[in-house]
């Protein structure tokens, strides 16, 4: 760790009073990640899309505030 590591360290506050435990609550396994994935997929698709279709209709707009 070096010297500024150290320091920064000390200014650090807890994102969270949750106490954690080692303790493994769930394993998901291989088989429900590819399935979660192929169904995240399409949407990721339609997320990206839709974003450059926003992109490309407000590229020419000035907005005042």
């Amino acid at each position: 760790m070096s010297i500024l590591d150290e320091k920064v360290k000390q200014f650090a506050k807890p994102a969270s009073s949750v106490k954690h435990s080692g303790r493994v609550a769930y394993v998901v396994s291989r088989a429900d990640l590819t399935e979660l994935n192929s169904i995240i997929e399409p949407k990721i698709k339609q997320n990206k899309a839709e974003r450059k279709a926003a992109w490309i209709d407000g590229k020419d707009k000035i907005i005042n505030s």
